[in-house]
């Protein structure tokens, strides 16, 4: 067989991707199960998949501001979610601020433009959760109402 430089480069390259793959995939930690509060509550589920999509980065799967990239960060500290001492506030209308427009001064971003409203509330609902506090109602409703702040 003649192969030329450029199919051996190929080959090479597709071995590559093919054991960086198996590698990610048996080295990857498993993503676990949402517990059964979260699974017979939808606006909790759908929270918690906000969540994992959106906040674990920096937050962390458990909320304990401990993601892959909050080390990463320089000054202070991802907020931990589940202590439930917020420091920008723990009355709904806080949270919703905090995720919709972000916090000034710090890593914590504006999800207002890539998040609808029912999905900043849900995911709001879901930090309740992750901090062991009760989930207050208005976080139930479809729209909170004007106390949720600007968009």
């Amino acid at each position: 067989m003649d192969f030329s430089a450029g199919k051996w480069i190929l080959i090479g390259l597709a071995m590559l991707i093919a054991s960086a793959a198996v590698g990610y995939f048996s080295f990857a930690p498993p993503v676990e199960s949402p517990p059964q509060a979260v699974l017979d509550d939808p606006v909790l589920l759908e929270g918690r998949s906000v969540f994992m999509s959106r906040c674990v980065p920096c937050h962390g799967a458990a909320g304990k501001g401990n993601g892959p990239m909050a080390a990463s960060f320089g000054g202070e500290q991802v907020g931990d979610l589940t202590d439930g001492k917020w420091k920008h506030g723990d009355k709904p209308e806080d949270v919703l601020r905090v995720i919709r427009v972000g916090v000034s001064g710090t890593r914590m971003a504006p999800w207002g433009a890539l998040l609808d409203d029912d999905q900043i509330r849900c995911v709001a609902a879901y930090c309740y959760f992750l901090s062991a506090l009760p989930v207050p109602e208005s976080l139930r409703e479809a729209d909170p109402g004007p106390a949720a702040g600007p968009r």
